[in-house]
């Protein structure tokens, strides 16, 4: 229940600030989550992100002004954070679909975004399998690129796939498992992208030419059993089920890292029974430090 109160702290947070500069970092501090899962679990929650959040309510604001207290288009612009009266126009057509200047004629239609309201809801009823499981750092090496969404991982996949990255990589593991690993590092975003790794669990040798290391400090993870699950459905029922039943019910948020982990000895795309592994802490612990 903390988590869902932390959102709605949020969501009014960005109320009470709607016509100030927002970033995304103040909007997580709320929340208690770091500003990458806060967009995440917003955006899952919801079905937008909070950039389209903040835009949506503000254009859905300009036309109540537009109406009522007769202020001009660049006014407008400028108390609705907009560098031109240009650039607020077209936002303007894109969201009402109509120019600002005709916002005042008679019987002229708009579109109301109304504050989110977070609330709990029944739901569920089945089996979400998961475990608790403290773990020692450990490395990673693999192959990287900086995305700000699913399609430039699901590219490198591929690439992956195709040039024997992917069975390389279960010949190099250090893991009985050999474990290949969609590694997304919270720690690296920067409000808009963050590196996504696909990658497997290395020793202590030097790291191979063409491939790149990362270290997971020593953490505690939620670890989900997903069945059969790949990368190329990430927006499946489980990540759902992760965000809007487990964390609310639990005593944790997320922390800075998320991998989907497969069990595959071979190298093919694993389309096997595989694992979500989210860091966690105590939300008791993440609050204690923002006071």
């Amino acid at each position: 229940m903390d988590l869902t109160k932390g959102i709605q702290r949020a969501v009014n947070y960005i109320e009470e600030n709607i016509l100030s500069e927002l970033s995304v970092e103040e909007i997580a501090e709320r929340a208690y989550l770091s500003p990458f899962y806060f967009q995440r679990l917003f955006s899952l929650l919801s079905g937008i992100s909070v950039g389209e959040y903040i835009r949506n309510r503000r254009l859905s604001m300009a036309a109540v002004d537009l109406q009522t207290n007769g202020l001009k288009v660049i006014e407008l612009a400028l108390k609705y954070g907009y560098d031109t009266p240009e650039s607020f126009s077209r936002a303007f057509v894109r969201f009402h679909g109509i120019l600002p200047s005709a916002a005042k004629a008679n019987g002229t239609e708009f579109k109301l975004f109304s504050p989110l309201s977070i609330k709990v809801t029944l739901k569920g009823g089945s089996v979400l399998t998961y475990r608790l499981e403290e773990m020692q750092g450990f490395r990673l090496i693999g192959k990287a690129v900086r995305s700000q969404g699913y399609e430039i991982p699901a590219q490198l996949w591929q690439k992956c796939f195709e040039d024997g990255t992917t069975t390389t990589l279960c010949k190099k593991s250090a893991s009985p498992r050999r474990e290949i690993i969609g590694l997304t590092d919270g720690t690296s975003f920067d409000g808009k992208a963050q590196m996504y790794y696909v990658a497997t669990i290395y020793g202590d040798a030097p790291v191979p030419k063409g491939y790149v290391a990362v270290d997971i400090p020593p953490r505690l993870w939620v670890k989900f059993f997903c069945g059969d699950i790949t990368e190329r459905n990430v927006d499946s029922e489980i990540w759902q089920r992760i965000y809007s039943e487990y964390f609310p019910a639990s005593d944790y948020v997320p922390g800075d890292y998320q991998m989907v982990v497969y069990p595959a000895g071979d190298g093919d795309y694993p389309d096997v029974l595989g694992e979500i592994w989210i860091d966690v802490r105590r939300i008791s612990d993440v609050r204690d430090e923002s006071v």
